[in-house]
């Protein structure tokens, strides 16, 4: 298929990149040189995270069939974004950038990738792991493409593939440490790379609103990815809204609580305050008496410190979702406003 879209756009009529025909070679030489540097950061992170065998075959057969397969890939999608991002403009607009980049990410996936996502944990996480930096890989191959054509694009990605492929051993990341360097290095690089160009095209033009706008938007997508992480639990910290008062005065409504999921469950103490879930609801109070069973189990019995008595079922370990470390007071309270009465009380039995 690559093939055929990659000969269908050879014998249309030439399009050329936007930027100047001297930085060509200069831009190649970087577009290795940041290359190199992705994947220096993913090894040193490997020193941290591991490193595993490659899951590709690394017999004779298989690497030609990969090599094949890679290169046919490769200058049939680099092509492809040649075309389109110097067809749709002829200035620097990231705009333009932007919607290439994230129409090449988007195909990048099999459907069955994104259909098979269930929940917004599985989405966050597939967002975070492997779609967000494919997009900000692609967004810095964009731009080599806008300034270079085809051939800085390609050198660029297909180092970074051919590592991807064809090296025995990869760093095992873990998913977090992958969406990390694998956002923040091709964003940094994508600055470094518009800095460098317009200092090696001698321009002089007042650009600051133009870069405080991309910076404005990195940040902020940063920010964003942050924010979505921290709030669906991806960090072992994560936060909770309280609607109701059983926990006061420690905890009143519309107080927000910070739990950490990375306790030990069988060695909670008593006095310690922690979430639990019951059903669907999740249920934050005190343990006030625990009990070990024959084979070592620890149940947990718990009070809500402004209920009369204590909660009628002990807790198991498996159903607490952490400890309570901190309470930041009142920030919670657009989060109840959004909800009906019904809703809000609905999200804990234990009053």
């Amino acid at each position: 298929m690559w093939i055929g879209v990659g000969l269908i756009i050879w014998w249309f009529p030439v399009v050329r990149a936007a930027g100047k025909l001297r930085l060509r070679k200069s831009l190649c030489l970087w577009a290795i040189n940041f290359a190199i540097i992705m994947i220096t950061v993913q090894v040193l992170a490997g020193f941290l995270d591991g490193f595993g065998k490659s899951p590709y075959s690394n017999s004779f057969l298989g690497i030609l069939i990969n090599f094949f397969t890679v290169c046919a890939a490769l200058a049939g999608r680099e092509l492809t974004r040649h075309v389109l991002v110097n067809s749709w403009t002829r200035k620097q607009n990231y705009k333009v950038l932007v919607a290439v980049a994230l129409l090449m990410t988007v195909i990048v996936f099999p459907i069955s990738k994104y259909t098979e996502l269930k929940n917004i944990q599985e989405l966050v996480q597939f967002v975070a792991q492997y779609f967000a930096p494919q997009f900000t890989k692609n967004l810095l191959a964009t731009c080599f493409a806008f300034y270079g054509g085809p051939l800085p694009a390609i050198i660029f990605m297909g180092v970074l593939d051919f590592f991807h492929w064809f090296s025995p051993v990869l760093p095992n990341l873990k998913w977090i440490t992958a969406a990390l360097i694998g956002i923040l290095t091709p964003v940094f690089l994508f600055s470094a790379l518009e800095r460098i160009y317009l200092q090696e095209n001698r321009i002089r033009k007042h650009r600051f609103k133009s870069e405080e706008g991309l910076l404005g938007w990195m940040v902020t997508t940063l920010i964003s990815i942050t924010i979505i992480w921290f709030t669906v639990g991806v960090f072992p910290v994560y936060p909770s809204v309280i609607a109701t008062g059983s926990m006061i005065p420690m905890i009143y409504p519309g107080d927000v609580i910070l739990v950490d999921k990375g306790v030990d469950r069988m060695k909670m103490s008593v006095g310690t305050v922690i979430q639990f879930q019951r059903d669907d609801i999740l249920i934050s109070h005190r343990i006030i008496g625990e009990v070990v069973e024959k084979d070592g189990t620890k149940h947990y019995l718990t009070k809500g410190d402004n209920n009369n008595s204590a909660d009628s079922q002990w807790v198991k370990p498996e159903d607490i979702k952490g400890e309570v470390v901190k309470v930041v007071p009142k920030i919670g309270w657009p989060t109840l406003l959004l909800k009906s009465d019904q809703e809000i009380w609905s999200t804990n039995k234990e009053i």
